[in-house]
């Protein structure tokens, strides 16, 4: 049984015949998802300040940190989040620039730090590219 939402999908897509269009579509669903995950549960931060909040995070990067996406865990737990990616390389999974951030003491209890979600972090790549042109024009992010 179909439900009304893949019904209307289906209704909607039908007609579609080129790239442009299907790149089109793709675009409103991730710009539909976007609207969608700030509503969800603060999860983990629920009573806190979040770190994009914390650390006021730019809104293109927020919406894309895998902090801001998957708020059950607290930063630190998470792979790939803008800072560790930001300080510490390709991959943001190292966990130094937690020990001592803001954050962590005053969320972490002193608890041992331990990534739980991998594989869901910023794409490196532009992130690694934007640090560049930016220590390129002489600015420096904090």
């Amino acid at each position: 049984m179909k439900t009304k939402v893949i019904e209307q999908v289906e209704e909607l897509v039908k007609d579609v015949t080129t790239v442009e269009q299907i790149a089109e579509i793709e675009r409103v669903i991730a710009e539909a998802k976007g609207k969608i995950l700030p509503g969800r549960t603060l999860g983990f931060w629920e009573e806190k300040t979040p770190c994009w909040e914390m650390f006021r995070c730019p809104e293109e990067l927020k919406t894309e940190c895998p902090a801001f996406k998957y708020r059950s865990l607290p930063c630190w737990e998470i792979e790939g989040t803008y800072s560790k990616l930001y300080n510490y390389g390709a991959k943001g999974d190292s966990i130094d620039i937690c020990r001592g951030c803001r954050v962590y003491k005053r969320y972490g209890h002193g608890e041992s730090i331990q990534i739980k979600l991998l594989g869901k972090g910023f794409n490196a790549t532009p992130v690694l590219e934007k640090k560049v042109r930016l220590r390129l024009r002489g600015s420096a992010l904090t």
